[in-house]
């Protein structure tokens, strides 16, 4: 289904009030009766049938890319069509990472200018030690292949400044920085939330603390260190258990607990996934939950800029936090460019993005290990170098790797890395109707919202671990794109790091034909990857980001990214951040939000709802939600450590194989 037919499915942006007189839910497949008067923001009536996975439609899907013709990639699965990245020399990366540590400088965007600052960057980025960028870098390779002796040079560094200078022209425009940039795009921003919204913000999370001091939600196996304040696994969509109303009637007004508990009938439980599926493109069944679903909430994007909740963000109370409400639907309009620079939409296998889509460097012309030009010294002693310029892989003859002077060389020559090609500025901007505003002004987005405090304490949690490395979500919420904002970091050390890694194919074809048999070692060199079998795994990683306060993060959910450990800078001092999160929801495939949803918890329905006899729909204790948020958890545990490459996972092409021709 195109854009445009999918959006004359939907509703416009501008308040209707509709009557509805005596209906029930009878014709429509339910039993309980809806309010008699309802708003929507909207200009016309929502179709009656909706469709939604598990809820009309099947739950799973097996190939998005062959059934429609344009989509957003999702990297939950090996062989995501649009998620995958080319595998980028150590070099490139290097430069990304230097890149992203000078656009954290103060003022950045004018310095770049100025030559006497450029040449004390470029010092000391020259500087750098090479085993630190490596530990940046962090491939993960076993065994890793010998390590570079130097990575960058002059002519990187030029390239470097230069492409800071674009990306200064495009900041001054936008706020935003895109960092870490090369098959797929990352933004940053400390600019576009401002210290008004911040404030506002960090008044949201002193506000639900407070509420929230004498039962606090510490996040389950955290030993107490995360306090959610507001999370998707608590009072999900249960399959078999969650009342459901097929059409998108459940707002966001603070009477909607009164309006709605105890509506709707409830969801039947999908089947369970059939056996994983080994070979082609297609995604494992397994990727879906017959069980969970987080909830999102359904949001208006208006004419005037702003936006505006349709329906309520789960576990925020409507009625108690509408000021909370209008401050997540300021930093919401905030988060739109940045997703609109980072997000790709494939169409037809090409991307149409405002960030940058393909590496600077391109795949080496004649990579293989008999190539002179390759190496230094570019042969054996005694050896003719020039018999071999010239010579693609088919023509020249192997050496006797027992001969001596073979042997040698083997362990003392150096790669020759691949020089940066002429700088072209990469072309940042939103093309016209390309933005997620115009796209889908009539379709409204739907959004998963989180927010937490990570607090540490002198003694009992003095350290935050690292974080396991992950895909957001399960196919189930279909999430594209995150955008998180860091409202505090107070006295934590180092400051808090974002990794971020993509996966790659595991054949590497186009590299494979330019290479002869078991001649890839320079290619191992240079991209700083086992490439034998059972070595290494298919991720390329990207570097990481600083999670500093009052920025802004935002990336297409094709990365898998992991969290920094850190711990308190005063050690007799607590230490604490506080970040919001923003989880966009595939806009062209629309799911279950808690338009469809009645209040479940209990806590929300009015004393004469709840039923005392066991007949009708039951509101969800705390306790039953907490016990759903454990099995939620443990599910997603096991998804994610399947998806994990670092440890081996399930899915087939987990680690290079160049063995075989």
């Amino acid at each position: 289904m195109s854009p445009t037919t999918f959006h004359r499915l939907r509703c416009g942006i501008n308040a209707t009030r509709i009557v509805f007189r005596h209906l029930s839910h009878k014709g429509m497949g339910m039993s309980n009766r809806c309010p008699r008067t309802l708003r929507f923001y909207s200009t016309q009536l929502m179709p009656l049938n909706h469709q939604y996975p598990g809820l009309g439609e099947p739950l799973r899907f097996t190939d998005s890319a062959s059934t429609e013709n344009v989509w957003y990639p999702i990297g939950t699965y090996g062989d995501a069509s649009g998620a995958i990245s080319d595998m980028l020399l150590v070099r490139e990366v290097a430069m990304m990472i230097v890149m992203d540590r000078l656009t954290d400088k103060p003022d950045w965007h004018i310095k770049v200018f100025n030559q006497d600052i450029v040449a004390k960057w470029k010092a000391e980025a020259l500087a750098f030690p090479v085993d630190s960028i490596y530990d940046e870098i962090g491939i993960g390779s076993v065994p890793e292949p010998p390590r570079l002796k130097t990575i960058l040079d002059e002519a990187c560094l030029d390239y470097v400044i230069q492409e800071l200078r674009s990306k200064a022209e495009y900041f001054k425009k936008t706020g935003l920085v895109p960092t870490l940039d090369a098959s797929a795009s990352i933004a940053k921003s400390d600019t576009l939330v401002d210290e008004a919204l911040r404030d506002e913000l960090k008044s949201a999370f002193a506000k639900l603390k407070k509420d929230q001091e004498n039962d606090p939600d510490w996040h389950p196996r955290s030993n107490n260190r995360v306090r959610n304040l507001v999370h998707p696994s608590l009072f999900p969509l249960v399959y078999g258990r969650t009342p459901v109303i097929k059409e998108e009637l459940v707002g966001a007004s603070p009477d909607t607990p009164e309006l709605w508990a105890g509506k709707g009938d409830v969801i039947p439980r999908p089947p369970d996934a059939p056996e994983p599926l080994l070979y082609g493109a297609a995604i494992d069944p397994a990727m879906w939950s017959s069980d969970y679903q987080w909830l999102p909430a359904n949001v208006s994007l208006l004419e005037d800029g702003s936006v505006k909740f349709t329906s309520y963000v789960n576990n925020l109370h409507p009625g108690k936090y509408q000021d909370i409400y209008r401050t997540l639907e300021k930093l919401i309009s905030k988060s739109l460019p940045a997703w609109d620079l980072c997000l790709a939409q494939w169409e037809r296998h090409e991307p149409e993005s405002a960030g940058r889509t393909r590496p600077r460097f391109p795949i080496p012309r004649n990579p293989d290990d008999l190539n002179p030009e390759n190496w230094n010294p570019s042969c054996p002693e005694g050896f003719d170098p020039s018999s071999l310029v010239g010579k693609n892989h088919y023509q020249c003859e192997e050496y006797d790797y027992e001969d001596p002077r073979v042997v040698h060389w083997s362990e003392i020559r150096e790669p020759v890395q691949p020089s940066p090609p002429p700088f072209e500025p990469w072309p940042y901007g939103v093309k016209p109707g390309r933005s997620l505003r115009e796209q889908f002004a009539g379709t409204g987005l739907q959004i998963i919202v989180k927010m937490a405090s990570i607090e540490l304490t002198p003694g009992t949690n003095p350290v935050s671990p690292p974080g396991g490395l992950h895909i957001e979500g399960m196919m189930n919420e279909h999430i594209v794109a995150t955008a998180l904002y860091y409202v505090d970091v107070e006295n934590l050390e180092p400051s808090p790091r974002l990794n971020f890694e993509i996966r790659t194919t595991y054949d590497q074809h186009e590299r494979q034909q330019r290479v002869g048999q078991d001649r890839y070692h320079w290619l191992e060199r240079v991209h700083g990857v086992a490439l034998s079998t059972d070595n290494g795994a298919c991720v390329q990683p990207y570097g990481s980001v600083e999670a500093r306060r009052g920025r802004l993060l935002a990336f297409p959910n094709v990365f898998l990214h992991s969290a920094d450990g850190y711990g308190l800078r005063d050690k007799t001092k607590p230490g604490s951040r506080q970040l919001v999160a923003l989880w966009l929801v595939d806009p062209l495939r629309r799911i279950i939000s808690t338009a469809n949803i009645p209040p479940q918890q209990e806590s929300w329905w009015p004393d004469g709802r709840i039923s005392q006899d066991g007949e009708g729909v039951k509101a969800m204790s705390l306790e039953e939600a907490k016990m759903h948020r454990e099995k939620l958890m443990d599910e997603r545990s096991a998804f994610r450590e399947g998806d994990e490459p670092h440890r081996g996972n399930r899915l087939d092409g987990n680690t290079y194989s160049f063995c075989e021709h």
